[in-house]
């Protein structure tokens, strides 16, 4: 399979560790350590995830030319991969590439040891990485890139950058600490979810629509020392006073949501100051790392900024690093063209899709609930999808292989209608058992997008927020969020025919021009990767149907 491509290996390791296989610049799997370990967030290293890359395409370590590897800064303490020094003191390698990225570097060629072999490899800035992994996949020429998050390599936090055709060149790194604030905000001050400050960052976003900006001296002060702050600081911050770890965990207190507010407005405003003193009238815009999937701030961005388009990755977090670094290597570092015009979404590990060739049914892990098993085709599982849906069911839909990133894309989601007032709170409460304040997003044929936003607007990959016209607002309440956006996600027939069709044929039932979208897994968990993930979230959920590749399930 692999020939005479040249096969490139990106890595990462940190929290989210994840590998990817690319194939002459092409990325062919993506597998994310959490999806195997079942536990968000996993931290590296990952030999599994590279091992299943190499399985996914028919290789072996010996078919690898070249190792693009991620999150230098923590290669010191780990035991699974090794930077050999050179022996070769004429060699090209740097003496000191062996441990530590430079910090004014943005990759270092080196060695690394993996999986008995030694290869040559390039050690990439994290967050130029991020940068990469953005620029790379957006189809643009030329475009200002942004790549900010909680914290990266040595300290640092944001990086500007512009790409042009293959070259991706750093401006600028600015000491911008939002994905820190809101991570540590989320966790000291809220107790929204103990040790998950990934999550908390997401949670305090949708807790921001529910308040009032009355902080902004405070949440000013609170961004700019954040990274100064130990696990039970006391801030003394203007407005709410002598504040300790946890004293604002009541979410339903005025001074919570206001807080939330404040803080999410005070990070939009700083992002717009940075980007106005970069952004030229008619620039594209690329967004990157874990604050790129606030969408409150990309809108923002979309409405100050003179924009010709601004693009967000499916995976813009840290599991998209290892895609990153191996698309810098194979751009910028050797030279060679491999833009992507419309990065394919759905490069998760398995595919659900080989049911179709396997005759018995599938076996459960665990005792399983009394449930009716049917072969069903491709016509007759859409047919029955919107007879259930049409009837307030809420219904697992997951097929091929799994989309990368954080957002349900229509391949392991749990679909409902979104026309019910009572949707979202159902679904908060006794299927998804999450807070009652965090909102659904809606997935829409690509044909209707300007036909309910006013504006046609593409959003593949579930990454951008827009308030719905009139009818529309009031017509879809369960996924409306209390400030009036929706996040929604935009389908074309040829990136998903299925789930294409079946929002066709809910349409054409009901009238509902799309569905309420959000990711099939049980509650803590990330989203289901193998067959068996799905059928123990069918069994230890309320959910009552799944359409899992060839066949349905339904709960008796």
């Amino acid at each position: 399979m692999i020939g005479s491509s040249r096969v490139i290996l990106g890595l990462y390791h940190g929290y989210n560790a994840n590998a990817c296989l690319l194939r002459d610049g092409t990325p062919m799997v993506v597998v994310e350590k959490e999806r195997h370990s079942r536990v968000k967030h996993a931290y590296g290293p990952a030999p599994e995830c590279v091992q299943d890359c190499l399985q996914h395409a028919g290789a072996t370590i010996d078919d690898v030319d070249c190792v693009a590897f991620c999150g230098a800064s923590d290669l010191d303490t780990d035991y699974a991969y090794d930077c050999p020094q050179p022996r070769d003191e004429g060699s090209s390698f740097p003496a000191n590439s062996g441990t530590r990225l430079l910090a004014t570097d943005c990759f270092r060629e080196t060695s690394i040891r993996l999986l008995d072999r030694v290869l040559p490899a390039v050690l990439v800035e994290h967050h130029v990485a991020h940068g990469a992994c953005a620029f790379y996949t957006s189809g643009f020429r030329e475009s200002l890139v942004l790549a900010f998050d909680g914290l990266g390599d040595f300290g640092r936090s944001c990086l500007i950058l512009r790409g042009e055709r293959t070259r991706l060149d750093c401006l600028q790194s600015v000491p911008l600490r939002i994905g820190l604030a809101f991570r540590k905000a989320g966790t000291h001050l809220y107790r929204m979810h103990t040790g998950k400050g990934f999550d908390a960052a997401g949670k305090l976003m949708a807790l921001a629509a529910f308040g009032e900006p009355r902080y902004l001296a405070a949440a000013r002060l609170f961004m700019d020392h954040v990274d100064r702050s130990s696990g039970n600081r006391e801030w003394l911050l203007p407005g709410l006073g002598n504040l300790r770890g946890g004293s604002l965990s009541d979410l339903d207190s005025g001074p919570a949501r206001d807080f939330a507010a404040s803080l999410q407005a005070v990070a939009s405003a700083a992002t717009l100051e940075l980007l106005r003193r970069h952004v030229l009238p008619g620039d594209n815009l690329c967004l990157s790392g874990g604050c790129a999937l606030n969408v409150i701030i990309t809108r923002d961005l979309l409405r100050e900024l003179p924009l010709a388009a601004l693009y967000v990755p499916p995976c813009p977090h840290d599991g998209g690093l290892g895609l990153g670094a191996g698309l810098y290597l194979h751009n910028h570092v050797e030279g060679r063209q491999g833009g992507i015009e419309d990065l394919d979404p759905y490069l998760g590990l398995s595919d659900l899709d080989d049911l179709r060739a396997n005759p018995t049914p599938p076996a459960w892990p665990g005792e399983p609930p009394r449930v009716v098993l049917n072969e069903v085709g491709t016509d007759d599982q859409v047919e029955v999808a919107v007879r259930l849906l049409a009837q307030g069911e809420a219904i697992g839909w997951c097929h091929g292989r799994p989309e990368i990133g954080p957002r349900a894309l229509g391949n392991r989601s749990l679909l409902a209608d979104p026309s019910p007032s009572w949707m979202s709170e159902h679904l908060n409460r006794r299927v998804k058992h999450r807070e009652w304040f965090r909102p659904y997003g809606l997935s829409l044929r690509e044909e209707n997008a300007a036909r309910l936003f006013g504006a046609a607007a593409c959003s593949p990959y579930m990454m951008r927020a827009a308030s719905l016209v009139d009818p529309w607002r009031n017509a879809l309440p369960a996924v409306v969020h209390v400030d009036g956006t929706t996040r929604f996600h935009t389908v074309s027939q040829r990136a998903n025919p299925l789930f294409w069709r079946l929002l066709a044929a809910f349409e054409q039932a009901t009238g509902v021009p799309g569905l309420l979208n959000t990711s099939y897994n049980l509650p803590g968990e990330p989203i289901a990767e193998t067959l068996g993930d799905c059928l123990r979230v069918f069994r230890d959920s309320t959910v009552a149907h799944l359409f899992v590749g060839n066949r349905m399930l339904s709960k008796c």
